[in-house]
């Protein structure tokens, strides 16, 4: 295949993954455009603030900002000393709103309501005088204002975020009788099916990621909004400390939270690779990660499989990050074999954590986050990680120049291209550190990591999110997952409904790709689609060479990444209980293209079950041809409304597109996501009756494309440059299969004459 083309193609799945990232860029990088805003803050004369349309009822009515000190009770904006209000006036790269400015004592407060987009609280705290430490910042309580959507009556359900990673997202009905903590974000999802002014009773809610305190929506009879920040000192020769909120009122409160939560990504390919936690478990060595090399190289190829990466078990101690005596040939020779064979190299790290046997906590006893009574805290204690446990406070100069040098010397001169940050949350244990909040102290420690990583590619595990987002290129979004069904119910859960921080906030990780002897072909083919359509990284962690061929072909028809974003559509209806460990969505959609979409139905009940799902209520109305993926058939089109019987832990891939009156591609056996990866240039030529396409990704497998044969339509032959053994024939009276037995390239053009 030549290495240069002088007329290259705009693939389908580049052009794609472009959209999608212009779509996603903050609004603050957005051109700006001369409109008046269509939400607007109002405050009235105690400093209470109202967020109100242009026309139509407020989204928020009544709300009070509040601080309160560590020493002293709950003060509201307008009991402040002092308090002065200003209009803001538009200016270029800012909006209209107002500013308020009193005094606590020795703090001054200021609120600042800009009217957006999206419309955003930003409240700070500076110390004038003598330190003063602050505890909390309150945004509202539903105990005295209204906020829309969150009245009982309505039937509206409440999206409830985990604080970390690997704590659990769940969704609720909101009539007052959960108790609950979302944390970073909130959503109040419209009841289904709500048109006009009901869908408008959806509202997204999300602090800042870089705000000094915690973001927390306390939830039970009344809903509090806070940012929590401990002991946080402000003072003369101390930073103010602020926290932000944002609120978007419409129809759609997931995406506006993925909006929300965008920091700016680079736009670097999403990888799909192989580990060694579930294969190797922690007696990895590197005779079992030049086995599993090996068994890469026979079964996939680096531009599908591209990271070997090895997971915890190759350290000495936590801490002390050399190889142990079961890689005696260190950290550069095991990632230069890995390079030669093609891949890219992928290490394991837990950076806030330093073992007894390290060394680090007698060296440098400065270092760790301590208790209460000043001791330094042990945080666990694991022989097989190298004794007691403790954590180190980020916020200190010298433990951000340890991270930052670790992170460069994994990168530079230990050759990893992919760094796995694990147990990352055990930087917020402990007493708070002396520099700033503990949030702020994270998020300057994780900081140090990401510039010392460069241009590595950054997954981080078991870690807070609001602190995180931004400094991470991947976030698993999921608990750590066994090997049987089971536990992929709950990360599956989690997974769909942390959907939107997909592409925006990081790339979504929903750890390992199983496929193994643990799970039926149903359950293994269920838990790979749920991945695929997720657009999320895939990492595979069975032992390849002990897997069956189709099996295999499992892992094989997700890998690359596709870069789709599916969401779940049935998390509003009242049949969901999204709250209840062995439930999760059932259906999933990802748009691929224009004509184009991905839909997934699964079963994730012991029986089988039949599921039926409206269309058009989320949009795509209309006529669609239907194939199904995993068995490579066309079924009856559907209008509207799709019901689909499943087996018990099933599930059913359909390719869904617009009828033509021509032929057309219906779908490939390469990938499981259509239209974007293994095919290009789909043509039709009316003059020539020829239909033509660029198949890409190919290997030696059998490769086939069924494509839809409208009435007065019959193959009448093929051809494919290169050259190769190739026909075409009818499989009903609706469609017809092109094969190439074995693909004399990675890439080819086919045509089919009609």
């Amino acid at each position: 295949m030549p290495t240069t083309d002088p007329n290259p193609r705009v693939k389908r799945r580049d052009l794609l993954r472009a959209m999608a990232a212009i779509a996603l860029w903050p609004p603050a990088l957005r051109p700006a455009r001369r409109r008046r805003d269509a939400w607007q803050f109002q405050l009235d004369g105690r400093q209470r603030w109202s967020l109100v349309p242009r026309a139509g009822s407020a989204a928020v009515l009544g709300a009070e900002i509040a601080v309160r000190l560590a020493a002293g009770d709950w003060t509201p904006l307008g009991a402040l000393e002092r308090v002065r209000r200003f209009e803001l006036t538009p200016q270029r790269g800012g909006g209209a709103g107002w500013q308020v400015v009193g005094g606590l004592g020795d703090v001054e407060v200021t609120a600042q309501f800009l009217d957006g987009p999206p419309p955003t609280i930003t409240v700070t705290a500076r110390g004038l005088a003598t330190e003063q430490a602050l505890a909390e910042i309150r945004f509202f309580d539903t105990g005295a204002a209204r906020i829309a959507g969150l009245d009982r009556r309505v039937g509206s359900r409440l999206w409830i975020n985990g604080a970390g990673s690997a704590d659990d997202c769940i969704v609720v009905a909101c009539d007052g009788t959960v108790e609950a903590t979302s944390h970073w974000q909130l959503g109040v999802l419209p009841p289904e099916g709500a048109q006009g002014p009901a869908a408008a009773r959806g509202l997204a809610l999300s602090f800042g990621a870089d705000d000094a305190g915690a973001g927390r929506f306390a939830i039970g009879e009344t809903i509090v909004a806070t940012s929590w920040l401990g002991q946080r000192l402000v003072g003369m020769t101390l930073p103010p400390a602020s926290a932000t909120l944002a609120i978007v009122p419409g129809a759609d409160p997931l995406d506006a939270l993925g909006r929300l939560a965008a920091a700016g990504m680079p736009d670097r390919k999403t990888p799909a690779g192989w580990t060694s936690g579930h294969a190797l478990g922690a007696g990895v060595t590197e005779a079992g990660i030049l086995a599993a090399l090996e068994g890469a190289r026979r079964h996939s190829d680096p531009e599908s499989l591209r990271v070997i990466l090895l997971d915890d078990g190759f350290q000495r101690s936590v801490g002390d990050w050399e190889t142990n005596d079961g890689f005696p040939h260190g950290h550069r020779w095991l990632t230069d074999r890995i390079h030669e064979a093609g891949f890219q190299a992928g290490l394991w790290l837990a950076p806030f954590v330093v073992a007894e046997r390290s060394g680090i906590p007698v060296a440098h006893p400065d270092w760790l986050l301590r208790t209460p009574r000043g001791e330094p805290r042990v945080v666990a204690e694991r022989a097989d990680w190298g004794g007691r446990l403790y954590a180190l406070d980020g916020g200190d100069s010298a433990v951000q120049d340890f991270l930052r040098e670790l992170a460069r010397n994994v990168v530079n001169a230990w050759g990893y291209d992919v760094l796995k940050l694990a147990a990352l949350d055990l930087g917020l244990a402990g007493a708070l550190p002396a520099h700033g909040s503990a949030a702020e102290g994270y998020r300057a420690g994780l900081r140090a990591l990401r510039e010392g990583a460069g241009a590595a590619f950054v997954l981080a595990c078991d870690a807070p999110l609001q602190p995180s987002a931004g400094l991470v290129d991947a976030m698993r979004v999921v608990p750590g997952l066994a090997s049987g069904f089971g536990e992929m119910v709950p990360a599956a859960r989690t997974s769909l409904l942390r959907a939107h921080f997909n592409g925006t906030a990081w790339t979504n990780d929903a750890d390992a790709v199983l496929v193994g002897d643990a799970l039926t072909d149903a359950e293994a083919r269920t838990w790979a689609s749920v991945v695929a359509l997720s657009g999320g990284t895939a990492f595979a962690s069975d032992d390849l060479d002990r897997l069956p061929d189709d099996r295999l072909d499992i892992l094989r028809r997700i890998m690359p990444v596709a870069p789709v974003r599916g969401r779940a559509l049935d998390l509003a209806s009242p049949s969901w209980a999204g709250f209840l460990p062995d439930s999760a969505p059932a259906w999933l959609l990802a748009p691929v293209l224009d004509d184009w979409w991905m839909l997934a139905a699964v079963n994730w009940e012991d029986a089988p079950r039949r599921l039926t799902l409206s269309l058009a209520e989320h949009g795509v109305r209309g006529p669609l041809a239907a194939f199904d993926v995993w068995e490579g058939t066309r079924l009856d089109d559907v209008e509207g409304r799709v019901s689909l019987d499943l087996p018990a832990h099933g599930c059913t891939v359909l390719s869904l597109r617009r009828p033509r009156r021509v032929p057309y591609v219906l779908g490939a056996n390469r990938h499981v996501v259509q239209g974007v990866m293994d095919l290009e240039d789909e043509q039709w030529d009316g003059e020539q009756r020829t239909l033509s396409g660029h198949a890409v990704l190919l290997d030696d497998r059998p490769y086939q494309v069924t494509f839809a044969l409208p009435p007065g339509f019959h193959p009448a032959g093929a051809t494919c440059d290169p050259s190769a053994e190739i026909s075409v024939g009818v499989v009903d009276r609706r469609a017809a299969r092109l094969r190439i037995e074995k693909p004399p390239a990675a890439e080819l053009d086919w045509s089919v004459m009609f």
